[in-house]
C-alpha cells in the first residue's frame, strides 16, 4: 500500500486521553522521515527443479517520506520516493518455476521504484496520486496473504504475467495516476491509469506514447477492522507511532503489521472482500494463428476473514483466497485460484509471530496451449505451489522466516521434475525518526 504521511486521526483517541500519548498514536509528524529496508533470501532446491545449487539474493530499499503540509504548509499533501537495490542469484533459474519462489527476486541493478505526490481532496474520504508507482501497492492485495514468499500471493499472477513485459510492479515500474475513494469507512473504490508496456526492450521503462497504451486497473471493496482495532481510515498508518500507554500500543499491532520484502505496512482486518479488473487500451497480437489481435483484460475476487481469535486477543487464525481470470486469446494465463491459512501468535508468548499455509495454483489458457502444441512444443496444464512458511520476530527490528515450498508441474514443463525448496528469509527495517518509541 502507498505510504500516506497525511490525513489519519485515530476515533479511539478521545479529548480525554493524555496529551502524551495522543502524540505518541496520531502523530504530530515529522516533516522528513526516511526508511531503509533490507531482506535477504537463501533457497535450497532440495529436489526436483534444474539445479540442487543453493541460491542467495537480495533486496534494499531506501524510502524518503516528505509532508508537505509541515514542510510547506500544502495541506494534505505527501511526498515518497522508493530507490531500489537487488543483487544475487535466481532462484527461477534453479527451479524452472513460473510464478516466482521469492517475491523479491528482480535484475541485479539499482532502480528507481517510486516516486510520487499524493493529495487528500478530502481527507479520509477522496485521494489522488501521481507519479511513477507501483499498481500492485493497492491493487490486489490481500493482507493475510502478506507473509508469504511466493510472488502468486501477493499478486495475481494471471494479472502481474499480463500485457507486454507486465503492469507497473516491482520490480519494474513507470508512470501512473491514481484516484481512491472512500466514501464510508468500510467501503473504498480504487481507479489507476499506467503505462501500458513498461519492460519492452529498447525502450526506457519511463518512455511513453509509440502505440504503447494504457493499463486501467479497477478495484472495489469492504474492510472490517480487528475486533478492538484502532479502525484504519487513510491507509497505511504512516502517521501512526506504537503507544504504550491505554492499551493503544496493543490495538495498534494488531492494526497492521510490517510486511517483508520492500518495507510496506500491511493492514490486519477482520473481513476483506474486493472485486477488481484490469484492461490495456491497446491491442496484442493473438496466441492463435489465424485470430485478429485482440484485448488483454481480466477480473478477480478476492477475500479474507477472521475464524478465530484467541481469548487473550493477541493473535487468532484467518482464511484467505483469490481468484482470478484472463483473456484467453493472447493471455498465457488464463486461471488462477489461491488461498490459505494464516495464523497470528501461533506460539504462546510471541503475538507478533505468523505460520502460514498457502496454495497456488496458475493454469495455461487454451489458445496458448494450442499454440505450443502445434510447435510440437510439450507443456503441462497448470502449475500448482504449496508453501508453508513461519515468521518470527526477534525484537522490534529483526525478523527471521524459514520457508518450504512444494512446486509441483514447474513452468508447465513435462521435463522439469516437482521441486521442493527450503528458504530462509531475513529482515530488517529501521526508520527515522522511529515510529516504534513508545510514549
Amino acid at each position: 500500500m502507498a505510504l500516506t504521511l497525511s490525513g489519519f486521526t485515530a476515533p479511539a483517541l478521545t479529548a480525554q486521553a493524555p496529551a502524551r500519548t495522543r502524540r505518541a498514536v496520531t502523530g504530530e509528524p515529522a516533516g522528513v522521515r526516511l526508511e531503509l529496508g533490507y531482506a535477504a533470501d537463501a533457497f535450497l532446491p532440495a529436489r526436483g527443479g534444474l539445479s540442487r545449487e543453493v541460491v542467495a539474493l537480495d533486496n534494499l530499499d531506501l524510502l524518503l517520506h516528505l509532508n508537505l503540509d509541515v514542510l510547506l504548509g500544502v495541506k494534505e499533501t505527501s511526498v515518497r520516493v522508493h530507490v531500489q537495490s537487488n543483487r544475487g542469484s535466481s532462484v527461477r533459474a534453479r527451479v524452472g518455476d513460473l510464478q516466482g519462489v521469492s517475491n523479491i527476486e528482480a535484475p541485479r541493478e539499482w532502480r528507481l521504484y517510486e516516486a510520487w505526490i499524493e493529495h487528500n481532496i478530502v481527507p479520509r474520504r477522496l485521494s489522488i496520486l501521481a507519479g511513477v508507482y507501483d499498481v500492485n501497492a493497492e491493487f490486489d492485495v490481500i493482507p493475510a496473504a502478506g507473509d508469504f514468499l511466493n510472488s502468486s500471493f501477493g499478486f495475481g499472477p494471471e494479472y502481474s504475467l499480463s500485457g507486454e513485459g507486465g503492469p507497473s510492479a516491482y520490480p519494474l515500474t513507470s508512470f501512473a495516476a491514481r484516484l481512491k475513494a472512500r466514501p464510508v469507512p468500510a467501503l473504498y473504490a480504487l481507479l489507476g491509469v499506467s503505462d501500458g508496456a513498461v519492460a519492452v526492450a529498447e525502450r526506457s521503462r519511463f518512455a511513453l506514447g509509440d502505440g504503447e497504451g494504457a493499463l486501467i486497473s479497477f478495484e472495489a471493496g469492504y474492510t472490517r477492522p480487528m475486533p478492538g482495532a484502532i479502525p484504519v481510515l487513510d491507509e497505511p498508518l504512516s502517521r501512526v507511532r506504537r503507544g504504550r500507554g491505554q492499551g493503544i500500543g496493543r490495538q495498534l499491532r494488531r492494526s497492521r503489521r510490517w510486511r517483508i520484502g520492500r518495507g510496506r505496512i500491511v493492514e490486519r482486518v477482520h473481513t476483506k472482500v474486493a472485486l477488481g479488473g484490469w484492461a490495456y487500451t491497446r491491442s496484442f497480437e493473438a496466441w492463435d494463428a489465424d485470430a485478429s489481435p485482440g484485448k488483454s483484460w481480466g477480473f478477480y475476487l478476492l477475500g479474507e476473514r477472521l475464524l478465530h481469535e484467541d481469548p487473550n486477543g493477541t493473535g487468532g487464525l484467518s482464511a484467505f483466497a483469490r481468484v482470478g481470470t484472463a483473456a484467453d486469446a493472447v493471455n498465457r494465463l488464463n486461471l488462477y485460484v489461491g488461498g490459505g491459512l494464516v495464523y497470528f501468535g501461533a506460539l504462546p508468548g510471541r503475538p507478533d509471530d505468523v505460520a502460514g499455509l498457502g496454495i497456488a495454483y496458475a493454469r495455461n489458457g487454451s489458445a496458448f496451449l494450442r499454440a505450443l502444441r502445434a510447435a510440437a512444443i510439450p507443456t503441462e496444464r497448470a502449475e500448482t505451489v504449496l508453501e508453508l512458511t513461519y515468521k518470527a520476530q526477534l525484537g522490534e527490528l529483526f525478523v527471521l522466516e524459514p520457508n518450504l515450498q512444494w512446486v509441483m508441474n514447474p513452468g508447465m514443463d513435462p521435463g522439469v521434475a516437482n521441486a521442493l525448496v527450503f528458504g530462509l528469509r531475513g529482515h530488517v527495517l529501521l526508520e527515522f525518526p522511529s515510529r516504534r518509541r513508545g510514549a
